[in-house]
C-alpha cells in the first residue's frame, strides 16, 4: 500500500527534532519570499533577466532568492520590489499559540502597486 505525500511528509515532520523543526521553519519563510517575488515577477511578465536589468540586482542572485537560497538585504529587496512597481508587506504575527511570545511567524508579500 503506497503512502500519501502528505501523510508520509506530516510522519517525518513529526519525528523530527526541535533544532530540525526550527531548520524546516526557516526554509519555509524563505521559500515563501522565493515565491512572493517569482509571482509578482511573472504577473509583470518579466523574466529574471528582465527583471535584473529593472533593479540592478544580478540575474544569478535573483534566481537563488527565488528558489530560498539567498536571502535578500532590504536594500535589494526594495530595488525589486520598486523595479516591479510593487509594495511590500511584512506582517509579524504569532502562528502558534503554543509558541513562546518571542517566535513570530513573518509572512510576506510582494504586490502590484495600484
Amino acid at each position: 500500500m503506497t503512502k500519501k505525500y502528505e501523510k508520509y511528509s506530516a510522519e517525518r515532520h513529526a519525528r523530527l527534532s526541535p533544532d530540525g523543526k526550527e531548520a524546516v521553519e526557516v526554509f519555509s519563510h524563505g521559500y515563501a519570499m522565493g515565491n512572493a517575488l517569482i509571482e509578482a515577477r511573472q504577473k509583470r511578465s518579466l523574466t529574471q533577466r528582465a527583471l535584473a536589468d529593472l533593479s540592478g540586482v544580478q540575474q544569478a542572485d535573483i534566481s537563488r532568492m527565488e528558489r530560498g537560497i539567498l536571502a535578500p538585504t532590504t536594500s535589494t529587496l526594495m530595488r525589486l520590489v520598486e523595479a516591479l512597481d510593487g509594495r511590500l508587506i511584512i506582517e509579524l504575527k504569532h502562528a502558534n499559540k503554543k509558541k513562546s511570545v518571542g517566535q513570530p511567524m513573518v509572512s510576506t508579500v510582494i504586490s502590484h502597486a495600484h
